[in-house]
């Protein structure tokens, strides 16, 4: 019983420094309400870890609680990140690169300190074990009376309780190692249900309509997922900072009020290229309906999938595919990760192949974080002195924020040259390019880094993200786009929810699947899709 309350104590303050911090910082009007939080979490803490207290798994539970919150807290502490079931998924789903990325000198010393000598301790000390009702007796006799002053605390200050909570909800989703463990419960329960999961078709009716010039040449579509990139840090978007030097000088459309669906990789990616909008879509919906990709294939259109991340999260599983993370290409490759010129390697020889109207999706390493100093080559160390290191601690904000906005710079460049190329091809094929970004990034703003806050209280610059397009005049004579009427709309609020649609509709595909409403060009056609 000591060893519950002692290791009970200590996992509450030693692993919820962030969640204390704020706690102080939202109850700093009623000193009365913190000193009652302390004693209520306390006491329930205790409860808890009594409770688990039986013979054979006293030690190894708590060893891993001890553990979990360990590692939970460096990641709230340091990036301000909450573990939640999204957050479960992207370490999940990460790759051996980008984990080792966060495999820090900090994180080992933090994780030696806090979770392994503590650990050590637990497993030296010897237990005294009582009979089995013996014990449970006592266990009661500790637990009834903590979930008593539990309840009496939170009572006794329900008022200041309800409305924090109701305002910071994130409090509740930082408090370790309940949340870590209830989140990752929730992945196991979900990974389970969707291995029952049978995909529905959608879009089977599918068809091209004809061009609207009567154009002979294939159109190419360049769809390009974008990774980490903020709207704040796009000079396009009004930023103080030249980060869009190429794309400036290119014929595009910028779309400067664009949220994202998400603000992490696993949610954003699967939602934006579904049918579903934000407010409909769920994982299990994502993973159960077929999806853009699926669709265009149907039309009889060529669908394919580059992919320089962490996977296609589910959407090119019925479309040709290929992870160019690990063609080990030395000339932009290092551990099985790669910046972004892969893709303008290997675009040309693509290119030649083309006979036929075909959309491509590349998915952008981009600005992922927190080696952002990765992202890009020397030649586009522009703004210096930049973050060299992956571990924040170690970096001024300025360097943080110039490393970023050096990866922004490099995205620039891959954009315009993809542009670029297609501008090359103009006799033979009709082109156009697609790019928005799958979520934002925090920099430090309110003590939060790098991305995946819980949507409903997360920072604009995690859902703001760049969208803009671009066409040649073939290509947008073919769906009949009035060109000054489109850039004139580009200031009407959009999201990701738009690119299902609006890609359809670019590619004259005629389906029930299609939603006139969310195409940002059907307003500049004049004339339905479907």
């Amino acid at each position: 019983m000591p060893l519950s309350i002692l290791v009970a104590v200590y996992v509450l303050f030693a692993t919820n420094y962030t969640f204390w911090y704020r706690a102080v910082h939202y109850m700093s009007d009623d000193q009365s309400a913190l000193i009652a939080l302390a004693v209520g979490l306390s006491a329930a803490f205790i409860a808890l870890f009594t409770a688990l207290s039986t013979k054979y798994l006293i030690k190894p539970v708590f060893i891993a609680l001890i553990m979990v919150g360990t590692l939970a807290s460096w990641f709230t502490d340091q990036f301000g990140v909450v573990i939640d079931i999204d957050m479960i998924s992207n370490a999940a789903e990460t790759t051996e690169a980008e984990a080792g990325h966060l495999l820090t000198t900090g994180l080992f010393f933090h994780v030696l300190l806090v979770g392994i000598v503590p650990s050590l301790l637990i497993a030296w000390i010897r237990i005294e074990h009582r009979p089995f009702l013996c014990k449970v007796g006592r266990n009661l006799a500790l637990i009834i009376p903590c979930l008593t002053v539990f309840a009496v605390a939170g009572y006794g200050h329900f008022k200041t309780f309800a409305a924090t909570f109701r305002e910071h909800n994130d409090l509740v989703r930082i408090l370790n190692p309940i949340m870590p463990v209830a989140s990752a419960v929730k992945y196991a329960v979900r990974q389970t249900e969707e291995r029952a999961i049978v995909v529905q078709a959608l879009g089977t009716d599918a068809r091209r309509l004809p061009a609207e010039n009567g154009l002979a040449k294939p159109r190419i579509l360049i769809v390009v997922a974008g990774e980490t990139a903020r709207a704040a840090n796009f000079a396009l978007n009004g930023y103080g900072r030249q980060t869009n030097p190429e794309l400036e000088k290119q014929d595009i459309t910028y779309f400067p009020d664009t949220v994202s669906c998400g603000t992490a990789t696993a949610v954003s990616l699967p939602c934006m290229f579904s049918v579903y909008g934000r407010d409909a879509y769920t994982h299990e919906k994502g993973r159960s309906t077929e999806n853009l990709m699926d669709v265009l294939a149907h039309a009889g259109i060529k669908a394919e999938w580059w992919d320089n991340n962490t996977g296609p999260k589910g959407i090119a599983d019925r479309i040709a595919s290929v992870n160019l993370s690990t063609s080990g290409d030395k000339r932009f490759c290092v551990n099985d990760e790669c910046r972004d010129g892969i893709f303008l390697d290997r675009l040309d020889a693509w290119l030649d192949t083309v006979k036929q109207d075909s959309v491509l999706v590349l998915h952008q390493l981009g600005s992922h974080g927190p080696a952002y100093y990765q992202r890009y080559p020397e030649e586009f160390r522009h703004f210096k002195p930049d973050c060299r290191s992956a571990e924040f601690s170690k970096c001024t904000p300025e360097e943080i924020v110039n490393a970023y906005d050096n990866s922004i710079l490099y995205t620039d460049h891959v954009l315009s040259a993809l542009i670029d190329k297609l501008k090359a091809r103009s006799s033979t094929l009709a082109g156009a390019m697609v790019y928005v970004s799958d979520h934002g990034e925090s920099l430090g703003e309110n003590g939060i880094y790098l991305h995946g806050a819980p949507y409903v209280f997360a920072p604009a610059e995690q859902t703001h993200v760049p969208f803009l397009v671009w066409l040649d005049r073939d290509f947008s004579a073919a769906f009949g786009l009035d060109r000054p009427c489109f850039d004139g709309s580009s200031v009407q609020p959009r999201s990701q929810d738009n690119l299902f649609h609006s890609v359809l509709g670019m590619m004259n595909v005629s389906t029930k699947a299609y939603d006139r409403s969310l195409d940002i060009f059907a307003a500049c056609t004049g004339k339905p899709t479907s």
